[in-house]
């Protein structure tokens, strides 16, 4: 297990401050306070689930309802051991079931986060208890007057003796021959009794109990004695009161003991819901992303910021495990290699927490069986141990208890000693962590182990860079590259004789030269390199983003070419049911017509005609339909009112409406509407015209007297069929939008049978029950095509 002081020296216990902050209730703090780091890989996926539903319900809604939330263990601890609870302890409680209420109603029927809704689902809605104590007590903690029958009695006749008192008082201040003697023209209070200052020399003349007197003793506070009873009974009443108030109390102490166990699982889910949705609301703060997580051992963080440095913090990428094990960073004093190592053992913690952290999303953190960490100076005077035994007994204590699964940060190992015994010492130290199959990181000013870095399989060498012009750090981490002295460089650009500095330069071991310019080079080739890949990453996005810009503008043009041809064929098949709808309705028309002549019709003649109809055009040609649009010159004028000759069925009528875009007119002919293009149309004489007005005077009479509901209460199936079959086609001809049928309730019988037929009726659009105000089930509300 990781112990506190690791934890120290990464300064988690920095981040827990920031992370109280974004807890609502004093339960999720303290679940905060005490949370302990997970070293199980099924057990922190779940919390990681558990954060990322936080943060996508937290996108929606604010959980609020558990702002400011108390811890009422004390509470139920009191009642279990049969104590009394106080009316601000039953508001603290009442606050925790309307918390657990809200909960419940924000979260009913979501069901898009399953671990949530886990917790959710086990909170206990106790509405009776609720109900009871929100009765009783109000936001203050204090017990409301409609608490109990008695107690609002008891208060009435409290501010009735109040008033009563307080009149009496008023008048008496108010006396002329009482004046004189008061003080201040007041009435106030002294133990809960109303008094009146009264002058020190005139204390006698009035009659009363006094209670009080001013520091100066020049005013005394008398009670008069006339209010004395009435004060009396006000005393009286309190003590009745704070009876009656007990007596509530423990009725509702009784009641809470009762739910106990489900107050303190409610608390607890309220108290770990309040610190999931801490960790999610720390995640907005950070812009952090949730880590992906193994048990390999593998490490990958991409553009990883320290939590504690805000904005200033400059992203370093670590990988560890994957090609190498160990990384041995090298570089300057203040360049920032402390800070690598920190940055990694805290984000590794704050996964192991749950927290999501400051990295690029799809960064990936192995979940370690420990922590071991040797950063600072820890010399101590009392055990008389120099910096490098402080850290020698560090590394020995971490050689003992390190394993396979175990991430080892060591800061400066080998420092503080002779240079050369402690870079021997240093790397028996990483052989040994090599062999034990340990993933570490180790930094360094040992040219020794840059060495052993090359020399060795799964050790990589890296480095923080450095600017030699501005002579400060950049922070930034370069894998792969070992450090780079730059003493001889900043000496000489603070001001340090040249000759003195070539001299030094002189010093140095020639193979140390020939190392640093190595070094060089692969630095400035390494720049080339990362320089040409950026520039081709650079145009491989651009080359990308050009074709998906063609592909998206090639799919944009074959659905509107579909659109296109849809609409047109949509409208070619729209005319044909058209064309063939109206020669259906005009046969059968003419057939009612032909009815009604006393020549027998020639019936095959009819169905001829029908069949031909039937077989017009198939399916026009898009080009036809789409340009059926235009104007055609050779329509005639017609205007509504207009009397009319039908060529195709030979029938008279007049006009309805005029000829819209298609030529197409509504004429009226007979009981019929027919719909008829004007091209067919022939204007008839005037005399003609008042005849056939005066032949269908009768039906624009119907047409003006027609109900808009019929009843069929009290008819046999088939008559009310038959009655409602007529009526419906008057009401299609005299052009009804809507009708009401009354058939009332009964048995059910006859609007079922009536309905069944509605739903295949042709000129029915739509039917439906009728709601309360319009009969309800005796009523069925039809509309007409």
């Amino acid at each position: 297990m990781i112990d506190e002081k690791t934890l120290h020296k990464l300064e988690f216990p920095k981040i827990k401050e920031q992370w109280l902050h974004f807890a609502y209730g004093d339960g999720g703090r303290k679940k905060v306070e005490n949370v302990r780091l997970s070293h199980d890989f099924a057990e922190t996926q779940i919390l990681l689930d558990e954060t990322e539903e936080a943060m996508e319900m937290l996108r929606y809604q604010d959980f609020s309802v558990l702002y400011d939330l108390p811890i009422i263990d004390h509470c139920l601890a009191k009642v279990e051991m049969r104590g009394g609870l106080q009316s601000f302890e039953l508001r603290d409680i009442l606050r925790v079931l309307n918390a657990v209420k809200l909960a419940v109603r924000m979260t009913a029927g979501k069901n898009a986060c399953p671990r949530l809704e886990s917790y959710f689902k086990k909170l206990a809605d106790n509405t009776d208890l609720r109900k009871n104590i929100e009765a009783a007590v109000d936001e203050e903690g204090k017990i409301k007057d409609t608490a109990s029958a008695a107690l609002k009695n008891i208060r009435r006749q409290i501010t009735a003796s109040r008033a009563r008192i307080k009149n009496y008082l008023q008048d008496f201040i108010h006396s002329p021959d009482k004046q004189k003697c008061l003080q201040d023209i007041l009435v106030t209070e002294r133990d809960g009794r109303y008094v009146v200052p009264v002058k020190q020399e005139f204390r006698y003349e009035v009659r009363g109990i006094i209670h009080d007197e001013s520091s100066s003793g020049a005013t005394v506070f008398i009670e008069p004695l006339a209010v004395v009873e009435q004060n009396n009974h006000i005393r009286a009443m309190q003590n009745e009161e704070q009876r009656e108030i007990q007596k509530i109390l423990n009725e509702l102490s009784s009641q809470v003991e009762v739910f106990s166990e489900e107050l303190r699982l409610n608390q607890e889910i309220l108290s770990c819901l309040d610190f999931i949705f801490s960790r999610a609301k720390m995640a907005y703060e950070l812009d952090a992303y949730r880590p992906l997580i193994n048990k390999d051992g593998i490490v990958d963080v991409v553009k990883a910021r320290h939590p504690l440095l805000g904005e200033s913090a400059v992203p370093i990428s670590i990988n560890l495990g994957r090609d190498f094990d160990m990384l041995v960073i090298t570089g300057p004093n203040t360049g920032g290699k402390t800070v690598v190592l920190k940055t990694l053992g805290l984000l590794t913690v704050m996964t192991m927490v749950g927290l999501f952290i400051p990295a690029q999303e799809k960064s990936s953190i192995a979940i370690f069986d420990n922590i071991y960490v040797d950063i600072g100076d820890e010399q101590s005077i009392e055990q008389s141990l120099s910096t490098f035994s402080s850290h020698m007994s560090n590394i020995i204590t971490i050689m003992k208890q390190t394993g396979p699964n175990s991430l080892v940060l060591l800061d400066e190992l080998g420092a503080g000693t002779d240079p050369t015994e402690g870079a021997a010492l240093a790397q028996v130290i990483l052989e040994e962590l090599r062999k034990k199959n340990a993933r570490v990181i180790i930094t360094t000013h040992q040219s020794e182990l840059k060495s052993y870095a090359f020399q060795n399989k799964r050790v990589e060498n890296a480095c923080v860079e450095f600017d030699p012009l501005s002579l400060r750090p950049t922070y930034k981490l370069t894998v792969g590259m070992p450090g780079q002295s730059n003493a001889f460089s900043i000496a000489e650009r603070l001001g340090l004789d040249k000759k003195m500095v070539l001299k030094a330069r002189e010093l140095v071991p020639q193979n140390e030269i020939e190392i640093g310019n190595m070094l060089r080079q692969l630095k400035t080739s390494r720049v080339e390199y990362e320089t040409a890949i950026r520039e081709l990453d650079e145009l491989k996005h651009f080359l990308s983003t050009e074709k998906q810009l063609l592909v998206n503008e090639k799919e944009k043009w074959r659905q509107e070419r579909e659109s296109l041809l849809s609409k047109a064929q949509e409208k070619a098949d729209a005319y044909i049911r058209e064309m063939r709808q109206e020669a259906d309705e005009a046969i059968n028309e003419l057939k009612e017509v032909l009815k009604k002549r006393p020549e027998i019709p020639k019936w095959h003649e009819i169905e001829e005609g029908r069949k031909k109809l039937k077989l017009l055009s198939g399916k026009p040609r898009l080009n036809s339909v789409i340009n059926s649009d235009k104007p055609n010159k050779n329509r005639i004028n017609i205007i509504p009112g207009d009397y009319v000759f039908i060529k195709d069925i030979k029938q008279k009528g007049y006009v309805l409406t005029k000829p819209d875009q298609q030529g197409q007119v509504m004429v009226q002919v007979g009981i019929m509407r027919l719909e008829v293009n004007a091209l067919q149309l022939e204007h008839i004489d005037e005399q003609e015209s008042k005849s056939y007005n005066f032949r269908n005077s009768s039906f624009l009479e119907k047409a003006q007297k027609m109900s808009s509901e019929i009843d069929l209460r009290g008819k046999l199936a088939e008559e009310a069929q038959e009655l409602l079959d007529k009526y419906l086609d008057d009401a299609v001809l005299v052009g009804l939008p809507m009708v009401r049928v009354i058939h009332g309730k009964g048995t059910g019988v006859q609007r079922k049978s009536l309905q069944m037929d509605l739903a295949v009726h042709p000129s029915i659009s739509s039917f439906r029950d009728g709601r309360p105000d319009e009969g309800g089930h005796g009523v069925t509300i039809i509309e007409l095509k």
